[in-house]
Parts: structure tokens; C-alpha cells; sequence
């Protein structure tokens, strides 16, 4: 089982860093790194994903639980069906100060190859931290400050 965790910080409040990552339909239009997402509402605060990706030479796709705490400004995904053998996680909204948010995202997964696990799993890891670096940059600017 692999970690990816990545850190930013954004030039946004923590309630609109919030809305804009909790709106993943948006990611297909201000994120070259996705190529689709369709979502489905469960409830007010669940949705499903089908997300279809750039990765590493190729594409990477599957669907997920989302489940949306705006009190706790956290959003945690759950893998129900994809490439990956597991893929779930956490982005979590922190307040800097009135302008500025920290931004994380931490994710476990394995590839579900074990005899390819140790050239497989370390592309994924890097292709998952670079997407992810990638679509916080093009959802907020530039200038923002990357912490890992």
C-alpha cells in the first residue's frame, strides 16, 4: 500500500478553496490533467465520481464515493470501481489567514499487481502527486505557494 500526500497553499479563503475542490465537475474544464468527471448526487453531502485522468504515458479511470464535510472542510473518497485495487482518501481546507488556505490532499492505494507492485506502485505515486500539484495549480494561480 502506497501514500501520496501533497500540501499547497492557495490564494483563496478557506470556504471558496472548499467549493472550488469540492466541485469536481469544474476539474474537466480548468484541469488539463482530467479528461472527464461525471458526478452524481447521493444526497447534499454524497456524491458519486467517475473521473477518467491522464497518467504517465496513458489514462487512468474510476468511480468513487465522495462524501463532503463543509463544517470540517474535509472531502474523503472512497474507490468503488477502477483501475486502481484501492484508491481513497482525504482533502482537507485549512485556514491560513482571511485570504490564504492550506490545502491537503493525502491518498492511499495499491495497484492490486504484486508482482509488479515495485515498478508500478512508485510511477502511480508520482503521477497521482503530479495531477494533483497540476489541478491545484489551474483551479487556483500560479503564485501560490507550494509547502510539499
Amino acid at each position: 500500500m502506497r501514500q501520496v500526500n501533497y500540501i499547497k497553499i492557495v490564494a483563496a479563503p478557506v470556504q471558496l478553496a472548499f467549493d472550488k475542490i469540492a466541485d469536481f465537475k469544474s476539474f474537466e474544464s480548468h484541469c488539463q490533467a482530467v479528461i472527464s468527471v461525471e458526478v452524481k448526487e447521493i444526497s447534499q453531502n454524497e456524491s458519486e465520481s467517475t473521473w477518467l485522468v491522464h497518467f504517465h504515458d496513458g489514462k487512468m479511470s474510476w468511480t468513487e464515493k465522495d462524501v463532503f464535510d463543509e463544517q470540517n472542510l474535509t472531502i474523503d473518497f472512497t474507490q468503488t470501481a477502477g483501475d486502481a485495487d484501492i484508491f481513497e482518501g482525504r482533502w482537507t481546507i485549512e485556514a491560513v489567514n482571511e485570504s490564504e488556505s492550506k490545502v491537503s490532499f493525502d491518498a492511499r492505494f495499491c495497484m492490486g499487481i504484486p508482482t509488479l507492485a515495485d515498478i508500478l506502485e512508485p510511477i502511480a505515486e508520482s503521477a497521482i502527486k503530479q495531477n494533483v500539484e497540476q489541478m491545484l495549480s489551474e483551479l487556483f494561480t500560479e503564485s501560490d505557494k507550494a509547502v510539499a
